[in-house]
């Protein structure tokens, strides 16, 4: 299922292996929160409660968008996921024009930590086991 909307403002990601569609409306400055499940090629939404709301953005709120340095240029992230891995917290970001990523970090005390470069392939391997939706990976030869 390829989602588009028409204002930048709606966000899909996964948390603790639940898919939610995270919408910010600025001009009211108010956000909701749903649940999102996919059936038949439609994609259908439960808002939880404000409890469960409450406590899924206080968990992925701080580390949600993010501004990233890479190969000398800034790019503005946002949060597609996260994974428990071994006891530790790891998101995986992908930026807003969908050009570059999938970035991957620790995620600890409101701060995203960098994954030691032993670790990182078996980080990124098990996102794609998880979460193919939202690893391009290029089927032809380079």
């Amino acid at each position: 299922m390829n989602l588009r909307f028409s204002t930048p403002h709606q966000y899909v990601f996964i948390h603790e292996h639940i898919k939610h569609l995270f919408l910010l409306w600025p001009k009211e400055n108010k956000r909701q929160l749903y649940i999102a499940e996919e059936k038949d090629q439609s994609l259908y939404l439960t808002h939880p409660g404000e409890t469960y709301e409450e406590m899924v953005l206080a968990q992925v709120e701080p580390y949600f968008f993010r501004r990233l340095e890479t190969d000398g240029i800034t790019l503005s992230t946002v949060l597609g996921a996260t994974l428990a891995i071994k006891g530790r917290l790891y998101g995986l970001y992908y930026d807003n024009e969908g050009i570059h990523g999938p970035f991957f970090f620790e995620l600890t005390a409101d701060e995203l930590k960098d994954i030691p470069e032993m670790d990182y392939e078996s980080i990124a391997l098990t996102f794609l086991e998880e979460f193919p939706e939202y690893i391009q990976t290029d089927s032809g030869g380079s």
